[in-house]
């Protein structure tokens, strides 16, 4: 079979990758012409569930956690240098101790008004909302008046009240809705309803945190050999005994740092081998390094906003938890 080169216009080898004429290269036109018939549709739910929202919510949390400890830590240094010079309940007065926690306390105030300006603006959504491609409208899948919007938040008490309850209830109704949704008629949902991509193996959460666990073990039996190998070095009688000593740790830790990020920029760690998956960018392209040590970085952000982050892999068409979302990768099985 042949195909016509569109650069020169001659017929060629339909299987070249070349033009052997004119030396045109075929790869960007083959990626223009993907085959459609391995893909697939995904229609996401229309309304956004209880996991994608805590997610949200500790993607927001975590944000204002870590610009008021900041702010904390400057109030504290400039304004309360007493507390910081002679830190005793005993010696500093009540008013000094309550004084300094006011960032922390004014921090909730400013949150509520962050979620009612945000949920209001063209965005619909918080940073941590936006982030997850979810935002809140009202019951004509409007955008929230800057009323509603205030009246929303304010009835987000309730969940706070009902102990969580008024949360966990968005798994069981219809619409998704928490106790402060029925009470505003307002809606969270998923900002793209339906998205089409490649027909790739995703593999499976569980798949990925046993080839996690295989990884940690093998760190844990090359520390043993580290720690083995300090104590033969310490009993030797050598003059650079003391520097081989300083060094170990220090080659230790590098190795432990930059594990999981040369290891996935060039294809699978040891236990995503053994598991036969791999992380790769969006397209299926192996991820470069910068990247690979960014998505390492991420994995803490991940945990920090505890178990929600992780749980996406749920609720996501290419099955991404919070650091693939970050970093625009995925995690595939390998053929």
């Amino acid at each position: 079979m042949e195909r016509g080169c569109p650069s020169c216009g001659r017929m060629i080898d339909a299987s070249s990758s070349k033009c052997p004429y004119c030396n045109y290269d075929f790869t960007d036109l083959n990626k223009m012409f993907r085959n459609y018939d391995a893909e697939m549709n995904f229609k996401s739910p229309k309304y956004a569930g209880f996991i994608k929202r805590m997610a949200a919510n500790g993607i927001d949390y975590l944000l204002f956690l870590i610009i008021f400890t900041v702010i904390e830590f400057v109030y504290l240094y400039f304004f309360m240098k007493p507390i910081i010079n002679d830190f005793s309940f005993e010696s500093v007065e009540f008013s000094y101790i309550i004084k300094s926690f006011i960032p922390y306390l004014v921090m909730p105030i400013i949150y509520f008004f962050y979620c009612v300006f945000m949920q209001y603006s063209k965005s619909m959504a918080t940073l941590g909302e936006k982030f997850l491609g979810i935002e809140v409208v009202d019951d004509l899948d409007s955008p929230l008046t800057l009323g509603l919007s205030f009246k929303r938040n304010i009835f987000r008490i309730l969940n706070v009240l009902t102990c969580g309850i008024g949360l966990l209830i968005i798994i069981f109704t219809k619409k998704k809705q928490s106790l402060s949704d029925m009470a505003s008629n307002t809606f969270v949902v998923n900002k793209l309803t339906n998205e089409k991509y490649a027909g790739m193996g995703y593999s499976h959460l569980f798949k990925r945190f046993l080839a996690f666990v295989i990884d940690i073990l093998f760190l844990y039996v090359i520390y043993l050999l580290f720690g083995y190998l300090q104590d033969y070095v310490a009993g030797l009688h050598i003059e650079a005994r003391s520097t081989i000593l300083n060094v170990l740790p220090i080659i230790m830790v590098v190795i432990m740092l930059l594990y999981f990020p040369y290891t996935e920029s060039h294809g699978s760690s040891f236990g995503k081998s053994l598991m036969k998956i791999k992380v790769t960018d969006l397209d299926g392209n192996k991820i470069g390094l910068f990247r690979s040590f960014f998505r390492f970085i991420s994995l803490f952000i991940e945990i920090l906003i505890l178990p929600f982050g992780t749980l996406l892999a749920f609720v996501t068409p290419r099955k991404q938890t919070f650091k693939d979302l970050f970093t625009k990768t995925i995690v595939i099985n390998r053929f």
